[in-house]
Order: structure tokens, then C-alpha cells, then sequence
């Protein structure tokens, strides 16, 4: 696709599409920040009304909100560190600390700049690397994907800091409770201890939303803390950064668009995956990396990049392959079938006019959103300094309606209270929340790529390190695993040769 096709896109575009993407990129806004409900329920919810929009609109008002829920997913992370969606969950590690210091203005704006900027990447990948990356992901089988999540599980674990058996803790009890429920292949329940509402998993918003939003709800109580920092009045000038301030994060937020956009392309990465990713890239490339979950601002605007990136990335097997990679992309494609499009090959050949149309929409979308995320910074500001006294009843609200609302579960709500104390504990022991969450996610993806594997194998371990690619990511990640060991041993020859020479 060339720009001569793009500009006649412009041509396809009505007064009512636009309509239909100022309504998309609101609702996914909504669904994005309100915990629980995500840009999948969105676009689950408002699918009847697509039936009767036409194929254009449809397919622009599915992308608005899919767009939307990006940007809106970390308002709620940042502000009372409970994430609306789960590629939000890295919001929280230094947005929400930097809303604690009293800069919520600054951090909304920064996030919404980032957003936009991963936006326009993934907006630029989908336009002009679609056909060529399309069918380098079909390349990824079974075991490139095990060997993808295992490094990805291993390299943004942090497992290669200096004090890692925290993190090793952390991850296998985050692999613990990925197991639970009933065995895909058996049917056999795995540590359900006899509770039928353990029979489907436990759902990684539950856990999320547990051990971020409510072990803050008990660590205040505990301390009696309040937000530090926060300036009685509010200037105008304190509620967005300054230039200079963007430009200094411009590689961390290039560097994630990048990262997202490629990791979104494989089906079953995602946004979630692609934040993770770019967030320990940063944390490794800088050279203070101690800043990092106390409020850096490149830990927020590179994961915040790459998760928008991700959605460009996420289309295009979705829309050239017809190979959802994700829930979200799954709901959006029933919905392209529904209103007469069918996703694969042939479909820019065959409504090659609806795609570029709706694709130039997809670049205004990512203009409407950073306006409406920058024009609602005062108000949200306003609100969090606002509330920051009643901020315990707030955040335990958030919790439980977006817990709630998922499967109008009273079960569920109780598994988050059991999280939250869990994190409380955690929280108290030092032990890292990211290797739990990532592990929680990348864990049945991987049983179900290693299965998937050795069943088409007949329990060959070898092909793994037959392939290249997933033998190339096998290694790297062994490397990383043994690298600890390594510098221990260092550490003691180091200090047994100084005994040495002080005797």
C-alpha cells in the first residue's frame, strides 16, 4: 500500500465516519480506564450496533475502540494504581509513584504523548509493512512461540538484577497460579482444592487488580499515608511537561513503538507482552536503573508507546491472515465477518478501498485521542487532589466493580480480596509484583505452546533446538538464567582474592 492509496482513503471519509470514530475512540476511552472492562467487552458490548453502519464504519468505530481502551486503559493505573486493562498493569510501576509525588497532570500528559507516538508507528507499520510481516509471522509455530514467551517471561523478570531469587520467587508463584483449573488436554482440576469457581482459572484482571489496587488500599491503611507532594493549587504550567522533557524520553518512546509494533504482531504476544518487553529494555539500557518503579519517566512513556504500537502490529495478522492473536482481535473479527468483510488474503484485493479508508481513520483516531487525553488532564488532576483524603473508599470501589462487572462474580471479588492481602504480604517481604503478573499471563500460553509441541512431536524435547528461531530464543534465555550464577562466583573469587592479598 502506497501513499497515492492513502490519499485516496481521504476520499472514502464522511462527516458520518467520523462521527462513528469520535463515538469509537470515547467508548474505548470509558473502557479502557473503567477496571475490568477492557477494549474486548467494548467491542463485544457495541457490536449489534455495527450491523446496520455499513462495512466502513463498522470496521472504523471497532478500531476506535480498540485504539480508544489503549489510551484510556492506564488513567485509572496512573491515578489510583488499578489498571482498566491488563497492557496497563505497567502503568502503575512508575506512573502511579510519580502521582504520589504530585505530578498526575504531568504523567497523564506524558502517557497520552507516548500513546499517540506508538499510535502513529503502529499506524505507519500496518500501512506499509503489512503483506511482508504477515508472512514472517507464519513462520512462529508452537515451538518459536514457547521459546518467545519463556525469553520474554525470563528477560522482564528481572531476573538478571543483582539480588534475582526474589524475582525467581515471584515468577514461579505467578507459574503456580497459571496452573490452576481445569487440565486443557485431561480435564483434570489442578489446584482447585474442590472449589468449582477455580474450575476455569483464575483471570489475570482478578489477580492484577488484587495485588496493585487493593494491598495500596491496605498499605494505607496500615501506614496512613496519603499522597505525598501534592501542591494545594494546581498551576497550569505544572499540569503538562515541558518540551524539553518529551524530547529527553524521545528513544525510550521509539524504542517501544518498535518493540510493540513487532511483538504485536505475533498472535497470543500482544500489548501486554510488548509493554513488559520495552519496559525492562529501558530499565537495562539506563544507566540508573534503580529510578525505575520509584517514577521514571522513560519506565512509563516506552511501555505506554509499545502498548499502542501493538495495536497497529495486532491488525495485521488479524486483517491479512484472519488470525486473531487475542480476544480483542478475536471479537473484531466476527465482527468484520458479520458486516460482509472476510479477513485473509484476498481482503485488500477485494475491499482494498474500505481498508485504506478505514485505516486513515485509524491515524485521525490516534489525533482525537492525545486531544480528548490532554484536554482532560486539569480534570483529572483536579479530581485526584480532589480525593486524595476519601483515596481508600475510592480505589476499593474501583476494585470491586471492575472485578464485578467482568462476570458478575461474587466469587471472583473474593479471590481479589485474597490476592490483595497476598500482595499486602508480598509488598512486605519485598518480593516484586511484575514476575508474578507477567507469569500469571505468559503461563498458559506457554503449557499450551509446549503441549501443542511435544503432542505433534511425539515428546521430541530436540526440535526445540532444531529450529532456529526458537533455538536462538532458548538460548539467550538460558543465558540469562545462568548469568546470577555467574556473577556470584565472580563476587566470591573477587572477595577470596582480596582475603588473599590483605593476608
Amino acid at each position: 500500500m502506497g501513499f497515492d492509496a492513502l490519499l485516496d482513503g481521504f476520499q472514502l471519509i464522511s462527516l458520518n465516519t467520523m462521527v462513528w470514530c469520535l463515538v469509537g475512540v470515547f467508548v474505548g476511552m470509558l473502557a479502557g480506564t473503567l477496571p475490568g472492562i477492557g477494549p474486548s467487552s467494548g467491542i463485544a458490548i457495541l457490536l449489534p450496533l455495527t450491523f446496520e453502519l455499513g462495512a466502513l464504519n463498522a470496521l472504523v468505530m471497532m478500531m476506535s475502540i480498540y485504539l480508544g481502551a489503549m489510551y484510556g486503559g492506564r488513567i485509572s493505573s496512573i491515578l489510583v494504581n488499578v489498571p482498566g486493562e491488563p497492557s496497563a498493569v505497567v502503568a502503575t510501576f512508575d506512573g502511579y509513584p510519580m502521582t504520589k509525588q504530585g505530578k498526575a497532570g504531568y504523567v497523564l500528559t506524558l502517557s497520552a504523548i507516548a500513546s499517540f507516538i506508538g499510535g502513529v508507528i503502529g499506524f505507519v507499520g500496518l500501512a506499509f509493512l503489512t503483506a511482508p510481516i504477515a508472512q514472517a509471522a507464519l513462520s512462529f509455530g508452537p515451538p518459536e512461540y514457547f521459546a518467545l514467551m519463556a525469553f520474554a517471561l525470563v528477560a522482564t523478570s528481572g531476573l538478571i538484577e543483582k539480588k534475582p531469587f526474589k524475582a525467581i520467587l515471584s515468577t514461579l508463584i505467578g507459574l503456580l497460579i497459571a496452573t490452576i483449573g481445569l487440565d486443557n488436554v485431561t480435564g483434570e482440576p489442578r489446584l482447585t482444592f474442590g472449589l468449582l469457581g477455580l474450575w476455569e482459572g483464575i483471570d489475570f484482571i482478578v489477580v492484577a487488580i488484587g495485588i496493585f489496587g487493593l494491598s495500596e488500599v491496605l498499605a494505607r491503611l496500615d501506614n496512613g499515608s496519603e499522597m505525598n507532594g501534592l501542591d494545594t493549587k494546581l498551576s497550569f504550567k505544572s499540569l503538562f511537561p515541558k518540551a524539553s522533557e518529551v524530547i529527553s524520553d524521545k528513544w525510550a518512546m521509539l524504542r517501544g513503538s518498535l518493540i510493540g509494533f513487532f511483538v504485536g504482531v505475533l498472535p497470543g504476544a500482544g500489548a501486554t507482552v510488548a509493554a513488559f518487553l520495552s519496559y525492562s529494555a529501558e530499565k537495562k539500557l539506563s544507566k540508573k536503573p534503580e529510578n525505575f518503579g520509584k517514577g521514571e519517566s522513560k519506565g512509563l512513556s516506552a511501555p505506554e508507546s509499545a502498548s499502542t504500537a501493538a495495536v497497529g502490529g495486532a491488525l495485521i495478522p488479524t486483517l491479512s491472515l484472519g488470525v486473531p492473536g487475542s480476544s480483542t482481535t478475536a471479537i473484531l473479527l466476527g465482527g468484520l465477518m458479520m458486516v460482509g468483510l472476510q479477513p485473509g488474503p484476498m481482503m485488500f484485493q477485494e475491499s482494498g478501498d474500505i481498508i485504506t479508508g478505514a485505516l486513515v481513520v485509524f491515524f485521525i483516531a490516534n489525533i482525537l485521542l492525545l486531544i480528548l487525553n490532554t484536554a482532560c488532564v486539569p480534570v483529572f488532576s483536579y479530581l485526584v487532589k480532589k480525593l486524595d483524603p476519601y483515596m481508600v473508599p475510592v480505589i476499593t470501589v474501583f476494585c470491586f466493580l471492575g472485578v464485578y462487572l467482568m462476570n458478575f462474580s461474587l466469587f471472583e471479588v473474593g479471590v481479589m480480596f485474597f490476592f490483595g492481602f497476598f500482595g499486602y504480604f508480598m509488598n512486605k517481604c519485598g518480593i516484586p509484583f511484575a514476575p508474578l503478573i507477567l507469569a500469571v499471563i505468559l503461563g498458559p500460553m506457554m503449557e499450551k505452546s509446549l503441549r501443542q509441541t511435544l503432542s505433534s512431536t511425539g515428546n521430541d524435547y530436540t526440535v526445540f533446538f532444531t529450529r532456529p528461531i526458537s533455538a536462538t530464543l532458548l538460548f539467550i534465555t538460558i543465558a540469562i538464567l545462568i548469568l546470577p550464577l555467574i556473577r556470584m562466583i565472580l563476587s566470591k573469587r573477587k572477595s577470596s582474592e582480596g582475603k588473599n592479598i590483605n593476608l
